[in-house]
């Protein structure tokens, strides 16, 4: 950092005695410490050993001229500026040019009075006073910047659920980025992950960064689905953004249970999900504006739902790997990200062998805009893991673990109608109110799986009356969630009724849960018996998967009213 000193001091060079004094004399009416030497290569030896405010020096000296100590003196200073006044009786333009050509300052034609003298000295220490104010404050501005710049780090990065089928690279452009990336376990065991990029780079483009990570990780943590998590980052950053920062953003949930992946894409380059022969399955383009342009998202919003084979990798970068240019202002561009990719087949470090290539590409071009890379290597997923509920092993309570009451603790109701199906999500309220009252703990991963299941059954199949068989197949699985969106759209009658009584036992506790709704109904032996004949045929399906897994997480499950109601009981000790 550069410092301030009490009395400011000068260096006077010139082979004549008398000229020194007389300089050093009006120098030191100035309030100056007055330091000589007598030609120029004393004078670099001084300005080094005594780093002066400010060097008047002569042009014609023996062993070392003034012009050549100024270029030394100059090459020598470069953490501050130290104003160089040539003092010399030649009154020529080309002596003019030439000291400015050296690295002077400004020059001094002799004779000159004393007050000319002391003027042309006071404004060039202003000049450098002010550029050491400058100085300074960019030093502090500096500082601060990387003071910022670790708490953001430890804030986002360091936050980050990262199993090692997920890989983040990012390369900022300069010491703040403007991308972020963001992955967070959900209640359940999948993964949502975020890709975004603000608009521009640096500090003011980092701005929302922390809004976004909190939210995202709060609302994932709390069991929000991927598009409400979008659609509160939407009004989050629509509210806080001046109008022209705004955040291109992927958003991904990862669902090894399910074995499929729910995309949103506003605004970053085509997300790829690539198969094992390293073809590129599916592009998947942007389908809305990026988050904080609008009060809301567009009403066709939606997700895109992708089937998962355990081969597969889903790629998300942001636009600065595709606009990444080389010395002869070439795009990398998407054929190449497309070359490369064919040629990593049974490569899981897409991430970093990408940045690589776009590295050795550009070869040392300046950086023009941040670089995030995310990617999912499935075949990287260990069971281990994200155990299958359905296989934990379920609470026996030990035999002194006895209900405090008949009378549940405290109970809770939500009756949702017409609309506000489509609107509220009632599990992330339910699981609130849940883990607000009640001490945190593995078990409410479970419970919100039940809860999830019994609730997303009653209005699918119930109210919206979707036939689970389509999800028996790839395409049916995306058809199945397009059916489920445009539904959701339309008018909807109807009504689901979500109850929960917990009891209290002297060690541990039981939740029972009652969904009730006005639907149809639908026939819960007949989905179990498609499920177990499939099984039997050895065909992998999805249809009924939830009420099988639900059945071997409770206590007690039974449908009554023909699937309209449905009660379940779930103890953990």
């Amino acid at each position: 950092m550069v410092k301030t000193k009490d009395k400011k001091s000068a260096l006077v060079v010139d082979d004549s005695r008398s000229q020194r004094s007389y300089i050093r004399a009006l120098l030191i009416e100035l309030g100056y410490q007055v330091h000589t030497a007598e030609n120029g290569a004393v004078g670099v030896n001084k300005f080094s050993k005594y780093h002066p405010d400010i060097v008047l020096m002569d042009i014609n000296m023996p062993i070392m001229d003034g012009f050549e100590a100024a270029k030394i003196i100059k090459s020598t200073s470069n953490n501050g500026f130290c104003p160089l006044i040539f003092v010399t009786t030649m009154n020529s333009e080309k002596t003019t040019l030439e000291s400015a050509q050296v690295g002077g300052d400004g020059i001094l034609v002799m004779p000159f009075t004393p007050e000319v003298f002391k003027a042309k000295i006071m404004s060039l220490q202003r000049i450098s006073d002010l550029y050491q104010e400058l100085t300074l404050l960019q030093q502090s501005q500096l500082h601060d910047a990387e003071l910022a710049e670790q708490v953001m780090a430890s804030v986002i990065d360091s936050r980050n659920y990262s199993p090692e089928y997920i890989a983040i690279v990012k390369q900022a452009a300069s010491l703040f980025s403007g991308d972020i990336q963001l992955s967070e376990r959900c209640p359940n065991g999948d993964v949502n992950i975020l890709l975004g990029d603000f608009t521009g780079h640096g500090l003011r483009s980092s701005v929302g960064a922390i809004p976004v990570a909190e939210t995202f990780r709060t609302m994932t943590k709390k069991g929000f689905s991927l598009l409400e998590i979008t659609s509160q980052l939407n009004q989050q950053l629509y509210e806080l953004l001046p109008s022209d920062l705004f955040l291109a953003a992927g958003l991904a949930t990862v669902s090894f249970d399910e074995k499929s992946f729910y995309v949103v894409n506003a605004g970053i380059p085509d997300i790829l999900l690539i198969g094992d022969e390293g073809m590129v399955k599916h592009h998947i383009t942007s389908s809305h504006p990026p988050l904080g342009i609008m009060p809301r998202l567009l009403p066709s919003a939606a997700l895109d739902v992708f089937a998962m084979e355990i081969t597969d990798n889903l790629l998300m970068i942001s636009d600065g790997v595709i606009e990444a240019r080389n010395s002869a202002g070439e795009f990398y561009g998407e054929q190449r990200l497309h070359q490369l990719i064919s040629h990593l087949v049974g490569e899981h470090d897409v991430a970093r062998l990408l940045l690589n290539d776009v590295n050795l590409f550009v070869s040392g071009v300046e950086q023009g805009d941040d670089i995030s890379i995310i990617n999912v290597a499935c075949k990287l997923f260990q069971k281990s893991e994200q155990e299958p509920l359905s296989s934990r092993e379920y609470p026996q309570l030990a035999p002194d673990s006895l209900p405090l009451s008949e009378k549940p603790s405290w109970s809770w109701r939500v009756v949702l109608n017409d609309q506000r199906l489509a609107s509220v999500n009632p599990v992330p309220l339910a699981m609130n109110q849940l883990k607000d009252i009640e001490e945190d703990g593995e078990h409410w991963q479970s419970v919100y799986t039940i809860l999830t299941e019994l609730y997303i059954n009653a209005l699918d199949h119930g109210i919206l009356l979707l036939d689970s068989s389509l999800k028996n197949s790839v395409e049916g699985f995306s058809q199945y969630f397009r059916l489920r969106a445009e539904k959701l759209n339309q008018a909807i009658t109807g009504s689901i009724a979500i109850s929960i009584d917990l009891y209290s036992f002297s060690r541990g506790g039981k939740v029972v849960i009652r969904v009730n709704d006005s639907g149809a109904g639908f026939d819960v032996e007949s989905v179990l018996k498609q499920r177990i004949n499939h099984a039997q045929a050895n065909n992998q399906v999805l249809s009924g998967r939830g009420i099988e897994l639900v059945s071997k997480l409770c206590e007690t499950l039974s449908y009554n009213n023909f699937g309209t109601s449905v009660e379940a009981s779930y103890l953990w000790e």
